[in-house]
């Protein structure tokens, strides 16, 4: 064999050799892109955003692995352009348990399915979600999830939108909503010029997984599916008959929550004897404070309260905790009060405290015949033979729409729904925070994956070139 002759031989195996090389890097690369793609979210993503957008905590991970049936959840939107924040959240979901199916819903071409779960007539905007059971469905709109943060939004005096996240939120609660077999029924009592619940209030109380609906007693009784009675602060008076449908329901262990108001020691005699038959008298006048805890000393009627951790309605609330209250009357026990019946403070006011009895007075400054603190403006009640119980607050203004706009992160709301749950037992509420945040800083996800597919795809081949051009250029130089 001549020397040319072996030297093409040679050749052609090397460059046999080096074709089968690139294949079997090729191959290689395609195999980890296949195997990264397959890993759940959770493993292959690192969350980077500011307030950890891309990421769901403890509870979640608990509700999900707890489920026994199966959910599907709707990411509502357009094909192409569904919102990418909730996108990567659902992965996370579907990632936690094999009960949970995620999908994509076109509100422009899925007609039978909004139809199907009533919301053909709904202005439904990208971003919205379903969650869909067996049991039972629940809609989640997308002003729900991108709440709109009115505090800063007057700050900027209403010229910029600040937006906080609860998209976990929302979602971990629907979960519950859907897989639980029974949701406790609230029957608001209206007719009577009560005060509205705000929305800020009513949507904790629909998140906290109840279903709450009106009802007149003027002309329905209280129905056999009625967990808990609801009357928030009724400015003119109950008939004799509304007052004895709600003595029979708590005479056979109903469940009772009622928010009062200075004005019911006057103007509401029915509804003032009907509480003096549940153990508790009204005085005319307000509750003012003259401790550091008042919101200014033209406002003592205005002021932080103690809440108490050995009631067992909030037992579960932090030490040195307090609630915002504007406008409270005094909670006392009745002289009639039953001995069946064990009435527990839960909010008081401070020694230093008073109830104002003359509202004439230009100024709230106590006084001979006003009523010395600490004063009950928050208490349970249980009757140990009916089994009926019961929540009483002082102040109609707890959970005002304003107040709760005003003053986000105060303890108002928790301290409404835990009431709730005292009287049915039951606790199906999620407690997740809201995740705020300034949209438009920070808020993607550095991705394990995508880092993978951008170093196979990309930096391997490169480096592989590189390495190539080198050998060649050595040899060739030889």
């Amino acid at each position: 064999m001549d020397k040319k002759t072996a030297t093409g031989k040679a050749s052609l195996k090397h460059g046999s050799y080096s074709m089968l090389m690139v294949i079997l890097v090729l191959a290689f690369l395609v195999a980890v892109n296949i195997l990264i793609n397959k890993l759940p979210t959770g493993w292959v993503s690192y969350d980077i955003s500011d307030v950890k957008l891309f990421s769901i905590g403890d509870k979640t991970r608990e509700v999900a692995k707890s489920l026994d049936k199966d959910v599907t959840i709707y990411l509502i939107g357009e094909t192409g352009n569904y919102d990418y924040i909730i996108t990567q959240m659902l992965k996370l979901y579907e990632d936690q348990s094999s009960k949970i199916h995620v999908k994509n819903l076109d509100v422009n071409r899925n007609f039978a399915t909004l139809r199907e779960y009533g919301l053909e007539g709904e202005t439904i905007d990208n971003g919205s979600i379903l969650v869909v059971s067996d049991l039972r469905s629940k809609f989640i709109p997308e002003s729900d999830i991108y709440e709109l943060d009115v505090a800063k939004f007057a700050q900027s005096q209403y010229q910029t939108k600040y937006y906080n996240y609860d998209g976990e939120g929302e979602v971990t609660s629907a979960l519950v909503y859907v897989t639980t077999s029974d949701i406790p029924k609230i029957y608001k009592v209206v007719g009577h010029n009560e005060d509205e619940l705000g929305e800020i209030i009513m949507a904790s109380i629909k998140k906290a997984n109840y279903d709450i609906a009106d009802i007149n007693l003027m002309s329905d009784t209280i129905a056999n599916d009625c967990d808990i009675l609801l009357i928030n602060s009724p400015q003119n008076d109950y008939t004799q008959m509304e007052c004895d449908l709600i003595r029979d329901y708590v005479d056979h262990g109903g469940k009772i929550m009622i928010s009062c108001a200075y004005e019911n020691a006057e103007k509401t005699e029915n509804f003032r004897n009907l509480l003096v038959y549940l153990g508790i008298e009204l005085k005319t006048g307000v509750v003012c404070e003259q401790s550091d805890r008042t919101l200014s000393s033209e406002s003592p009627y205005m002021y932080l309260a103690n809440v108490s951790t050995s009631s067992s309605l909030t037992k579960e609330m932090s030490q040195n905790s307090y609630v915002f209250v504007s406008v409270s009357t005094g909670l006392y026990t009745a002289e009639t009060k039953k001995k069946s019946l064990t009435l527990s403070p839960f909010l008081q006011t401070t020694s230093g405290s008073f109830q104002c009895l003359d509202l004439a007075r230009e100024k709230f400054v106590q006084k001979t015949g006003d009523i010395s603190g600490p004063i009950t403006i928050g208490l349970t009640g249980e009757d140990s033979l009916s089994g009926m119980k019961m929540v009483v607050f002082g102040s109609n203004r707890l959970v005002d729409n304003a107040l709760l706009e005003a003053y986000p992160n105060i303890l108002n709301g928790d301290l409404y729904i835990a009431a709730l749950n005292y009287l049915c037992s039951f606790d199906r509420s999620v407690s997740i925070p809201v995740k705020v945040t300034d949209f438009g800083k920070n808020l993607y996800m550095m991705s394990n994956r995508n880092m993978a597919l951008v170093i196979s795809a990309v930096i391997l081949p490169i480096t592989v070139l590189l390495i190539g051009f080198i050998v060649w250029y050595r040899r060739r130089n030889r």
